[in-house]
């Protein structure tokens, strides 16, 4: 403003700050459309995976996943880390306190907010009761037992971006939007919005470390769901 005020004053032939491009993060930001299931997309999703060949245990321990990370709104890093030390099933509680890096090393969560206890519904709890009983089955096929909830059997601890592929499969053939592993947190986070959960105590289950990050990318769903009623 100092510089145009020169100019209008006829001090400076030109305003030189006129040229200067701002860097993107000082520019206004544009909000990202939060990538999540409707209703209907949803039930479409949850149908196809109730159709697969559970005998095969690479579909069944696919469709747990998903459903776990629906139910609960984990992220998938903090997912795959999880030990079943981590999961009380007698309480319905999932102990978030790590995350699994790039290298498949086990790592602290991605903020002091990120440790938390995720309450889990009854379905959850039978779905992760009879999953825990045929991975013991499949480990003992192969000569192992295995205290890594989502494991592989290969690696002490599975690699997301391999399932990731396997994941946008199962997209493409249930004729769903590629919503990513994130997506099912945003989804899960949607429901919960949908059914009146307070923005503060969906900030605590999502591990957000401010209630304006969580406001800030959820609000706008809710006014969208609020069209729709």
């Amino acid at each position: 403003r100092i510089l145009q005020y020169g100019v209008t004053m006829q001090a400076i032939p030109s305003n030189p700050a006129r040229e200067v491009v701002l860097p993107r993060n000082t520019q206004k930001a544009k909000r990202k459309k939060v990538k999540h299931f409707e209703n209907q997309e949803l039930k479409k999703f949850l149908g196809y995976l109730d159709n697969l060949d559970s005998d095969r245990y690479r579909y069944y321990y696919e469709t747990t996943l998903y459903k776990f990370l629906l139910a609960t709104g984990c992220r998938i890093n903090e997912a795959l880390a999880l030990s079943w030390s981590d999961i009380d099933l007698d309480n319905a509680v999932v102990h978030v306190t790590k995350t699994l890096n790039r290298d498949l090393e086990i790592n602290s969560p991605k903020s002091k907010a990120s440790y938390r206890d995720i309450d889990i519904d009854q379905a959850t709890v039978s779905m992760l009761k009879q999953y825990k009983l045929r991975q013991t089955k499949e480990a003992w096929k192969i000569g192992q037992r295995e205290s890594v909830v989502f494991s592989d059997f290969i690696h002490e601890y599975p690699s997301s971006s391999r399932l990731k592929r396997r994941l946008q499969t199962h997209f493409k053939r249930a004729d769903v939007p590629n919503i990513g592993f994130h997506g099912f947190r945003h989804t899960h986070a949607s429901l919960l919005l949908n059914s009146g959960i307070p923005y503060k105590e969906l900030q605590y289950r999502l591990g957000h470390s401010t209630l304006s990050m969580t406001m800030y990318i959820y609000s706008h769903l809710s006014k969208e769901n609020a069209k729709k009623a």
